[in-house]
């Protein structure tokens, strides 16, 4: 079954050409325009800013800041909170973010991360360098 899988999904890959890392990490529509004075309103009406900062720079031992997280990991973590419910943190958290669409999150990530947020993703990706190949004594070769 595992095989099966994989192997379409490597016949899809190639056939359409499909980003594989977009199978593994939430992606982002590069041509999607952001309205950020909605993007705001949207961060204030669910109370990001009561945790997290009016700017999303509050970072405590108890709320992480949002503004030094990836794009991807805001949203992952977000639909991550809907599925859990382990924590007084993640349960509170759950009740803030079961509300939420996934337009919304990309919007209070545009808000976050600027409205063009999405295009520096796809330009990051596309400018991604593999890292250096290391000998087995750890030193990196030219």
């Amino acid at each position: 079954m595992f095989r099966l899988l994989f192997v379409s999904s490597v016949f899809i890959v190639a056939l359409f050409g499909v980003n594989l890392k977009s199978f593994l990490t939430y992606t982002f529509d590069a041509n999607k325009q952001y309205n950020l004075a909605e993007a705001k309103k949207i961060y204030f009406k669910n109370k990001c800013n009561a945790c997290h900062g009016d700017n999303a720079e509050k970072n405590t031992s108890r709320f992480r800041a949002l503004k030094d997280m990836s794009a991807e990991d805001i949203k992952s973590a977000l639909i991550g909170y809907t599925l859990e419910n382990s924590s007084t943190i993640t349960s509170q958290m759950a009740l803030y973010s079961k509300n939420l669409s996934h337009d919304d999150i990309d919007n209070i990530i545009a808000y976050i991360k600027g409205d063009n947020f999405a295009v520096e993703l796809q330009v990051k990706d596309l400018t991604e360098e593999e890292p250096a190949q290391k000998t087995k004594h750890n030193i990196f070769l030219k």
